[in-house]
């Protein structure tokens, strides 16, 4: 199940890390969730994050014009969390939404 979309076919979800692989190297418990392969890839470009007090997914503003990824935004999760998972979606908003926030 994908934690964005919900039921999907095995094929097309794939483990997503919440924080950045790349940059700390090291794998992380309860760091991950389930994604289909085009919404893990929008998250990690930040197209995609989830407001961390809500717990409500954010669609850009570049991805509105598709009505397949504008119709999440502000929909629930289709899971719950534990607290390490939503501190690191916290971490993902700060990164990717915060600027855009505070510059109106």
């Amino acid at each position: 199940m994908c934690a964005f979309t919900g039921d999907a076919p095995p094929r097309v979800l794939e483990a997503g890390h919440l924080y950045s692989y790349a940059r700390l190297g090291t794998h992380v418990e309860h760091g991950g969730l389930m994604l289909r392969r085009d919404i893990h890839r929008l998250f990690d470009d930040g197209l995609l994050a989830v407001q961390p007090s809500r717990l409500r997914i954010d669609v850009a503003p570049a991805l509105a014009t598709y009505p397949q990824y504008a119709r999440l935004h502000d929909e629930p999760l289709t899971l719950r969390l534990n607290d390490s998972q939503v501190d690191w979606l916290g971490k993902h908003w700060d990164e990717h939404r915060a600027d855009a926030q505070r510059q109106g």
